[in-house]
């Protein structure tokens, strides 16, 4: 997590210098804006309370004490964004600020004090004793997939529900790193213009599109299931993941487009394959694990193979660059890999329990 909160807070990786005239002696001041963000500043608290929770949780579980737990929880995180501001510093596109590190330490404590309390009371012991009630099995890699899942859905995808769309930008690294070997003295002579730019991509049917937003809603539900023991005990998680993709492509789409657009991508197309998506999951229902784990392993390769053949609009174009250049840029690199990579992970952790013996994947 500390990874991925570095990774958020130094994206672009663009034009690393020192800024002209500064003084090495007075960078390790940070400025105080003059400007207000309120928006940004709620970013800063919210993107650091759960740096803090999740520290001071591991470290509460490791044996240490509570009021050292605490300390540490709120130290790390805020020298990490200490760090982070300084180094930014340069980074032409990203400005340091004390504003910034205040937020940060700020939400680092609130997570922190959030797990000290959730310990006191117990509850951190129940939430235990439940996870191991209902998930069975080695299931803590399928838990932080579940969880992440919400978060790659705020990155802009050119259909709901559909991650895994790297491959545009897979082709064009391969093609960048073949630019930089001498093939003109090898003789060599190579078109290396990605295809994705030669022309336009051909719609698929709407049957496709209907078929391809169905398994990207119905990857989650059929991952869940691979991490549940079977009966309807799963119709509650399953109904749970399935408020909270309808939740996160809401809030992804208020946050592209505004909150008077929030449920536009609720379009025709979406409805038919919400409804579609019922019929598909009630099987997951009665299956045992190592079915629905083969099962989905099916649903995510099919949904990223349709999921590729859409088409790039302008207007998703549009809303992409304004990811890398306004206020989400510290947050699009993060979004953005999460929803390359989450299909992919997934299939990895169906793997490794498909491979598992069949005494711990039953």
């Amino acid at each position: 997590m500390l990874l991925l909160v570095a990774y958020a807070s130094l994206y672009p990786f663009e034009g690393w210098q020192w800024p002209v005239g500064a003084d090495w002696k007075s960078a390790w001041q940070l400025p105080w804006p003059r400007w207000r963000d309120r928006a940004d500043e709620w970013l800063n608290l919210l993107g650091y309370a759960p740096v803090g929770l999740a520290l001071t949780v591991a470290l509460l579980r490791g044996g240490l004490p509570p009021v050292a737990a605490l300390a540490l929880g709120v130290a790390i995180p805020s020298l990490l964004s200490y760090s982070m501001e300084l180094l930014q510093l340069l980074l032409p596109r990203r400005v340091p600020s004390l504003r910034d590190w205040v937020g940060n330490t700020a939400g680092a404590a609130l997570g922190s004090a959030l797990a000290l309390a959730l310990h006191v009371s117990g509850w951190l012991q129940w939430v235990r004793v439940i996870r191991d009630r209902w998930f069975a099995g080695e299931s803590a890699g399928a838990l932080v997939l579940l969880l992440l899942w919400p978060a790659a859905l705020l990155a802009p995808a050119t259909l709901p529900f559909g991650l895994g769309q790297c491959w545009d930008e897979i082709e064009a690294l391969f093609l960048w790193l073949l630019g930089q070997l001498p093939l003109s003295a090898w003789g060599l002579d190579l078109h290396l213009e990605p295809a994705a730019w030669t022309g336009e991509r051909v719609a698929p049917s709407k049957p496709a599109q209907i078929m391809a937003i169905a398994l990207g809603a119905l990857s989650p539900l059929a991952l869940c299931c691979a991490a549940l023991s079977p009966g309807l005990r799963r119709l509650m998680p399953m109904g749970a993941m399935a408020a909270l993709a309808l939740g996160a492509m809401s809030l992804s789409t208020a946050l592209n487009f505004g909150p008077a657009h929030a449920l536009s991508w609720f379009t025709a197309e979406a409805l038919v394959a919400c409804v579609l998506c019922v019929p598909l999951a009630l099987p997951f229902v009665w299956l045992s694990r190592r079915w629905c784990a083969a099962l989905a392993l099916m649903v995510l390769a099919v949904a990223v193979v349709l999921g590729a053949q859409m088409p790039i609009g302008v207007y998703h174009a549009l809303n992409l660059q304004s990811w890398e250049q306004g206020r989400f840029i510290r947050f699009h690199g993060l979004a953005l890999w999460v929803a390359w990579l989450w299909p992919y992970l997934a299939m990895g952790w169906l793997l490794r329990h498909l491979a598992a013996p069949t005494s711990r994947a039953v």
